[in-house]
């Protein structure tokens, strides 16, 4: 794909369009492993990537061509936004959970209904991601639980989501058709040892001391363990890269989608939307952002490109 085809808003070609942005730069996946070592570090590292792919997506939704940054990324100002993404997908979480228990709680119906949720469940982390952008795009918790404006972008575009849900649905069955045929090949290569130690217990456990007892069980994990140990190094690392680039493709994703909205001409985070989804049909082209004057704390609008700056580069947090 040109740039041309990256810019604006396009119904269409999700999963096409992210990857491109994802993979622009030479050398996209050092920032990825660097995300995938990052996740080994508690709270903190999680913060960090969930803020690296939000930051990364409110340039894309504000209709910047960049591809994620690999240098002087700040750290600060990733893990303040993974903490407001954190929170923001906390409050929708209980409110999921809560929904969830009240129906599971209804006599005869409970456990259908219950069931029937897990499933609507799937559609609801979509929303749950639109609400984690707009709290990034506006640098406030607040925005990402306005319940009735995101309702609203939702049902203007249900099919777009959903395209972006079969992109999700796909690409964690390919991590799970890898994870079984990787284990697969670990159990094969494991039979044989299996077979040897099972026939060997059969034919001298009667005549075995303890001791010797104790020590074929350690041989038989040493043995387990050599066999095994590798393939699930492996299987960890493929799944630590496919879910940051999941993560990565599916926020992007989002952000492509919440293009159609204009998000250039938001105002504050409390107003309401400028306008509604378009129809199907050739895709409008959204200008450049223009920096917008510097707001009042009473009038925050969304944070937008400041003029002249790197536009490869998050921008920075302003004060709250």
């Amino acid at each position: 794909m040109n740039d041309a085809e990256l810019e604006g808003f396009r119904p269409d070609r999700y999963f096409a369009r992210s990857w491109a942005l994802l993979t622009r730069d030479p050398g996209w996946i050092k920032p990825v492993l660097v995300m995938v070592a990052a996740a080994l570090v508690p709270v903190v590292g999680v913060l960090g990537i969930l803020g690296y792919a939000a930051e990364w997506a409110r340039l894309t939704a504000w209709g910047v061509v960049s591809s994620p940054k690999q240098r002087g990324v700040q750290v600060g100002a990733c893990i303040a936004s993974g903490w407001r993404v954190f929170v923001v997908m906390l409050v929708w979480g209980i409110a999921n959970a809560l929904v969830s228990a009240v129906l599971g709680a209804v006599p005869l119906l409970g456990p259908l209904l219950a069931f029937v949720w897990v499933i609507c469940s799937m559609f609801v982390g979509l929303m749950i991601m639109v609400a984690a952008l707009r709290a990034t795009i506006y640098q406030k918790i607040v925005a990402g639980l306005r319940v009735p404006t995101i309702w609203q972008m939702v049902k203007s575009d249900v099919a777009g989501l959903m395209r972006i849900f079969g992109m999700q649905v796909a690409g964690f069955a390919i991590l799970w058709v890898a994870s079984v045929v990787v284990m697969l090949v670990a159990t094969i290569a494991l039979l044989p040892k299996v077979v040897y130690y099972a026939d060997y217990i059969a034919e001298f456990d009667a005549i075995m001391s303890d001791g010797t007892r104790m020590a074929l069980a350690f041989e038989i994990l040493g043995g387990v363990l050599s066999t095994l140990g590798p393939a699930l190094l492996l299987l960890f690392v493929l799944t630590g890269i496919f879910s940051v680039v999941m993560l990565l493709l599916s926020y992007t994703a989002v952000a492509l989608w919440m293009r159609q909205f204009n998000v250039a001409a938001w105002g504050r985070e409390e107003d309401p939307l400028p306008g509604t989804a378009p129809l199907p049909g050739p895709a409008p082209t959204y200008a450049q952002p223009t920096p917008a004057p510097q707001p009042t704390p009473e009038e925050a609008s969304p944070v937008v490109p400041e003029e002249g700056a790197d536009q490869d580069q998050p921008i920075e947090k302003d004060a709250e």
